[in-house]
């Protein structure tokens, strides 16, 4: 696994150029989903609650929006 790191959420939009299209937060711990409208990408993200970065992984489509679908009962 990476390095923990923290990250300032209201800029790892600006740093990648990518927007937040999703989040959802278990207890301590928060999902995000970036798009990259340049790239076309998906980003993951996985942080605490003092906001460490504890993943960042690059998504399919397809992922991200199963993830986006998929609801706790």
């Amino acid at each position: 696994m990476d390095k923990l790191r923290h990250i300032k959420l209201e800029l790892y939009n600006i740093r990648t150029k990518a927007r937040k299209i999703f989040k959802r937060g278990y207890e301590d711990i928060t999902m995000l989903i970036y798009y990259h409208d340049l790239k076309n990408q998906f980003q993951l993200l996985i942080i605490n609650a003092k906001d460490i970065l504890l993943l960042e992984k690059e998504i399919t489509r397809a992922e991200a929006f199963r993830i986006m679908n998929t609801r706790s009962q």
